[in-house]
């Protein structure tokens, strides 16, 4: 079984999919982390975020992508850099490499390939942004996360500064209003919900609530 999660940025769908798959024993695929994967691969070797630049990288990108429960870990040149793909150098190579259609059509094969090996057993939980439809667009169950962008600006000010880092909510409001507009716009794969999904409201849910919607659709199968 194949659980896709979409969502918009700060939605509350990582940490959903998380507990979705701890719960259900099913592994857990964050494409996200692949695309952080691959940008840290183009700053490592000083690589243009164009298709030309894509085109001479990828065929000899060396990534491994390890799926396992409730988390998804990323080598590149055998070097786990799973907790080093968060720094704002890698946000914004991400979202440009994110556009280029040669970089995620490396990434497909790469998501196709984890669908067919853990589809029978034990089951994937994959969360991004395009995974209903164009990821798995026949996956078993579909679920778009959404958010009011007040509330989604407010978990996500709540975490940069846990981390240390100091910025204004109208920042992160505006921040997060344009990466909506840039990922429902863009031209390749862009951020809109399945025909099939089931929408979940996050604004006023608990994360336990938000995992419990999607374990009981299923699990109850």
């Amino acid at each position: 079984m194949i659980v896709a999660i979409d969502g918009t940025a700060a939605s509350g769908k990582s940490t959903m999919a998380h507990q979705v798959a701890e719960v259900s024993g099913f592994v857990f695929m964050d494409s996200g982390v692949m695309y952080r994967a691959v940008a840290f691969g183009f700053l490592k070797h000083d690589i243009e975020s164009t298709e030309r630049g894509a085109a001479a990288y990828l065929p000899t990108m060396n990534l491994e992508v390890n799926c396992i429960q409730s988390r998804t870990k990323v080598y590149v040149d055998e070097e786990d850099v799973s907790s080093r793909l968060h720094t704002s150098r890698i946000t914004e190579m991400s979202s440009r490499i994110a556009m280029l259609r040669g970089v995620r059509e490396f990434l497909l094969g790469v998501q196709h390939g984890i669908g067919d090996r853990f589809d029978e057993d034990p089951g994937v939980v994959a969360v991004g942004r395009d995974i209903g439809t164009v990821v798995f667009p026949d996956a078993e169950w579909k679920f778009f996360v959404t958010a009011s962008p007040e509330v989604r600006a407010r978990r996500r000010l709540a975490e940069l500064s846990q981390t240390g880092i100091e910025t204004s909510f109208q920042e992160v409001c505006d921040a997060i209003i344009e990466r909506d507009r840039q990922d429902s716009q863009r031209v390749i794969a862009p951020l809109k919900k399945a025909s099939d999904a089931i929408v979940i409201n996050t604004d006023d849910l608990t994360p336990d609530e938000q995992a419990a919607i999607v374990l009981k659709y299923i699990l109850e199968r």
